[in-house]
């Protein structure tokens, strides 16, 4: 990418996806480093060119890189500690019956209408329904 070498500031990472970039920027900007991005709009609207691309850099300052890339390395969790479920309680709102099937007619227009719009119908609630209060 052209943005790759700016002055003053150094890449610390390179992302693939809009996800991972929101979360570094997220932690390294609540660590209190002031977080570069070029590209970042690309890669949120076009998601399939990150590749092609090379990723998308996120930079920092460059008196403050060292301190940075530490700060998201620290962030890797290096063991995850599985629970079992009976670590957990069940309430009785989370066993909701499964959602009932679209009728036909009804998938056939929301195809419809994002093949014309090029978006899909939103969704309301928990699996596309809206939850019981």
């Amino acid at each position: 990418m052209a943005l790759a070498h700016v002055p003053g500031l150094t890449r610390i990472a390179q992302v693939f996806g809009p996800s991972d970039a929101m979360l570094a920027v997220a932690a390294l900007e609540g660590a209190g480093f002031r977080v570069f991005v070029p590209g970042f709009h690309t890669l949120s609207n076009a998601q399939y060119l990150s590749v092609a691309l090379g990723g998308v850099p996120i930079m920092v300052e460059t008196a403050r890189a060292a301190e940075a890339a530490a700060f998201l390395d620290a962030l890797e969790a290096s063991s995850v500690e599985v629970l079992s479920p009976s670590d957990f309680e069940s309430a009785p709102d989370d066993e909701l019956p499964p959602p009932r099937q679209r009728s036909l007619l009804r998938r056939v227009v929301e195809s419809a209408f994002y093949l014309f719009t090029g978006t899909a119908p939103a969704l309301r609630g928990r699996y596309g329904r809206t939850p019981k209060k």
